[in-house]
C-alpha cells in the first residue's frame, strides 16, 4: 500500500467514522430513547432510580416482573440516571448523548484491538468505521448492549499486552466483570473468555476473570434480587424448559433471519481464508466469537417462549458483540491482504521490534 494510497484509506476511515457517529446521534436524538426495551426495561429502572435514589425501585416499578426483567444487572439504567440527574429530572432527551458516545467509544477501542495486533492506523481506523455504521446503533437507541461491546472492546484491546504489561489481565478482568454487570450475556462473554484463556495457557488471567465476574458480579446481584424482588421474577430461560425442539426452532428461525445478511459472512469468510497468518495469531478471537454465539444458541433449549419468536427478536443484538470483536481481526486479514505481515509499508508508522506472542481473545 502506497503512502497515498495510505492516505486515502486514512482519510476515507475518519470520514466513515464520522458519519456512523453522527447518523448515531441523529437517530437517538429524532427518536429520545423511547423504543421498545428501552421504554420497558432500561428507561422505566432509570426513571425509577432517578427519583428514588434506591434499588429497591428497580423492583417497585414491576412486582410481577411481567416486562421489566429485574433480574436483569443496573448498571446501564444507573448510568442512565446519573446523566439525566444534571437536568434534575429523568429526561429521556437529555441522556441521548450518552448513545454517539457510546458509539465513538466502542470505535476507537475497536481501532485500539486492531492497533495492537500492530495494524496500520488507516485500516485500524476502518475498523473502528465498521464498528461505528453497525445497523444497531441506529436501530436500538437506548438499549444495554451499547455499553456492553464497549466493555467486550476494551477487554479486547488489552489482550495483546500480556507480555508487555503485568497488569493487563486485571484490566481484563474489570473489563469483562462490568460487562457482567451490564446484561447476562456479559457473563457468557466472561465465561467464554476464561474458556479461551485457559486454552491459551493463561490460566491465572481465566482464573481471575471468572472469579471477578462471578463473585462481583453475578452473584451479588443475584443475592440483591432475591432479597428485595417481591417475588422471584420469571425469566425467559428456565431449567426446567429444557426441549431439543426448542433448539431445533431456533435454529430454524435464526437460519431464515440472517439469510439476507449470508454475504457478509461470505466475505467475512473469504477475507479470512486468503489471511492465513491472521487466522493463525488470532485462533483464540475466533474461538472467542465461536463459543460466546454458541453459547448464546444453546441457550434457546432452555427458552421459555416460543423459539421462533425469541430468536426473531434478538439475534440481531445478539450477534451484534461478536460481530464487533471479530472487525478488528478483518482489518488485520485486509493488511495481509493488501500488503502482507512483512509489508515496511503496511506498517511503517509502527515501532521496529519482534512482535510480542499474541493472545486475543
Amino acid at each position: 500500500m502506497s503512502r497515498t494510497a495510505s492516505r486515502l484509506v486514512l482519510a476515507a476511515a475518519a470520514l466513515l467514522l464520522g458519519l456512523g457517529v453522527l447518523t448515531a446521534a441523529v437517530v437517538a436524538m429524532r427518536e429520545p430513547f423511547a423504543l421498545n426495551d428501552y421504554a420497558a426495561i432500561w428507561g422505566l429502572k432509570a426513571r425509577a432510580l432517578s427519583r428514588s435514589l434506591s434499588l429497591d425501585s428497580l423492583f417497585r416499578v414491576d412486582p410481577d416482573g411481567a416486562f421489566s426483567h429485574p433480574e436483569y444487572p443496573p448498571l446501564w439504567p444507573l448510568l442512565l440516571a446519573g446523566a439525566s440527574s444534571a437536568v434534575r429530572r429523568y429526561d429521556d432527551l437529555a441522556v441521548t448523548p450518552l448513545w454517539p458516545a457510546l458509539t465513538l467509544s466502542a470505535s476507537l477501542l475497536a481501532v485500539r484491538a486492531a492497533r495492537s495486533m500492530r495494524v496500520a492506523a488507516p485500516l485500524a481506523l476502518l475498523a473502528g468505521a465498521a464498528v461505528s455504521l453497525l445497523p444497531y446503533w441506529r436501530r436500538y437507541p437506548g438499549y444495554a448492549e451499547g455499553l456492553l461491546v464497549v466493555f467486550v472492546l476494551g477487554a479486547l484491546a488489552q489482550l495483546w499486552r500480556f507480555d508487555e504489561e503485568s497488569g493487563a489481565g486485571v484490566r481484563i478482568a474489570i473489563f469483562l466483570t462490568l460487562a457482567a454487570w451490564t446484561k447476562p450475556e456479559g457473563l457468557v462473554a466472561a465465561l467464554a473468555a476464561a474458556v479461551v484463556l485457559v486454552f491459551a495457557r493463561r490460566a491465572g488471567a481465566a482464573l481471575l476473570v471468572a472469579l471477578l465476574a462471578v463473585l462481583f458480579a453475578a452473584a451479588p446481584w443475584a443475592l440483591v434480587v432475591s432479597r428485595l424482588a417481591p417475588k422471584r421474577p420469571p425469566t425467559d430461560f428456565a431449567l426446567s424448559s429444557f426441549s431439543v425442539a426448542s433448539l431445533a426452532g431456533a435454529l430454524g428461525a435464526l437460519a431464515s433471519e440472517a439469510a439476507p445478511h449470508v454475504g457478509w459472512a461470505a466475505a467475512a469468510a473469504l477475507l479470512l481464508a486468503l489471511a492465513p497468518a491472521t487466522r493463525r495469531a488470532r485462533r483464540p478471537v475466533l474461538a472467542w466469537c465461536g463459543l460466546y454465539a454458541g453459547m448464546l444458541i444453546g441457550s434457546f433449549v432452555f427458552t421459555r417462549l416460543s423459539p421462533a419468536w425469541h430468536v426473531r427478536w434478538s439475534w440481531d443484538r445478539l450477534a451484534f458483540i461478536p460481530i464487533a470483536v471479530l472487525l478488528p481481526v478483518l482489518a488485520e486479514a485486509l493488511a495481509e491482504c493488501v500488503g502482507g505481515k512483512a509489508s515496511p509499508r503496511l506498517f511503517e508508522d509502527l515501532p521496529r521490534r519482534p512482535l510480542p506472542r499474541l493472545l486475543p481473545l
